[in-house]
């Protein structure tokens, strides 16, 4: 190798495989041959060095399985490749304890998938591993690429894992995803009542926080008309999200209606009616906006809402749902000279 290596062809060797796809670095590996995986490692592109057999084995992975683990030194040195995340998937124990033995820095890493090895741990179902990462934690939540783990487990439905991260650390329990959504965001979202179990003194002030659009995890909730989860959260009238929206608009504006029969009857809603959003819109302004008629409904019989509030164009609510109804019907005379009515026909 070292007379030819400025030749070509050397492709050919590197990508020779032996029965069952197994790699010259698999080989080397898996027969504890340092001298040879030595040099493999100084001519072998990258690319190779995460390649798996067709057991879906990396060199890695056949090094700790022999326990060689000078092998598998070399090979940590050398590569950066998904060997953990595939020791955890395969739950290969001892794997995953030798290879953050040799190296913390991996429980950071993402694999292909945008998943950290905590996120994998959380995901899958295997309490050595789980022994083994939670007694690593308190970890640096900002350092932990891909998708929040706490996400992991809450999509998967493992609550007590989760509960657990929480107990361990409140700061890996109240990471956010690319798009600001924090656990009670997901958990609205989703519908996933069980994750409000954890909401308590440590953890009130995540229902707070906003997503990149702005969005408590009420309006959240408010948007997808859960009203179970509604309850469960803290009702503050007058948080907004960016738009200058209260849930009571969220609701309105995509007619959940059991939502906005729930928020115009609870106490401490009183006067969220009149509140106006960043354009002037009331919540009634919104249902009429968004033809809405199941939300108008609620809205116009509530005896506190005021019909002839103006936004900012000025329209009421009543002014939009008419303009509406100009721009989509058209209105046609039926009937003759003595007898006739108007009806409204869609505009096609």
């Amino acid at each position: 190798m070292e007379r030819f290596a400025n030749q070509t062809g050397l492709s050919a060797i590197f990508n020779f495989l032996e029965p069952l796809d197994n790699s010259l670095l698999h080989s080397a590996a898996g027969a504890d041959k340092h001298d040879i995986l030595r040099l493999l490692l100084d001519y072998i592109p990258d690319n190779l060095l995460a390649d798996q057999n067709s057991a879906g084995n990396t060199p890695l992975i056949m090094a700790i399985w022999i326990k060689s683990f000078r092998a598998a030194a070399m090979l940590i040195r050398g590569i950066r490749n998904n060997a953990l995340p595939i020791a955890m998937r395969r739950r290969y124990v001892n794997a995953v304890r030798h290879l953050l033995n040799e190296d913390l820095e991996l429980v950071y890493q993402k694999n292909a998938d945008q998943k950290s090895p905590l996120y994998l741990a959380l995901k899958f179902e295997e309490p050595e591993i789980h022994k083994i990462l939670f007694s690593l934690l308190p970890l640096e939540p900002s350092r932990i690429q891909g998708l929040p783990p706490i996400h992991g487990a809450i999509m998967h439905n493992h609550y007590d894992l989760a509960a657990q991260l929480l107990k361990k650390d409140v700061k890996l329990f109240a990471m956010t995803d690319s798009r600001g959504c924090n656990v009670f965001h997901l958990a609205a979202y989703t519908n996933k009542a069980q994750v409000f179990k954890l909401l308590g003194p440590e953890t009130e002030y995540l229902t707070l926080q906003r997503d990149m659009n702005g969005d408590l995890p009420i309006h959240i909730a408010s948007k997808m008309g859960y009203v179970d989860l509604i309850k469960r959260l803290p009702l503050i009238s007058l948080d907004v999200n960016w738009q200058g929206q209260t849930a009571l608009h969220v609701a309105a504006k995509y007619g959940r209606t059991s939502a906005v029969r729930y928020m115009l009857r609870h106490p401490t809603m009183e006067g969220l009616t009149h509140e106006r959003d960043h354009d002037g819109n009331t919540a009634l302004h919104l249902a009429a906006m968004h033809s809405q008629p199941a939300a108008l409904i609620p809205l116009v019989l509530d005896e506190s809402i005021n019909p002839f509030h103006v936004n900012h164009q000025p329209m009421t609510a009543l002014d939009i749902a008419l303009d509406r109804i100009k721009r989509e019907y058209t209105l046609r005379k039926v009937g003759n000279m003595n007898n006739h009515y108007f009806i409204y026909e869609r505009t096609s």
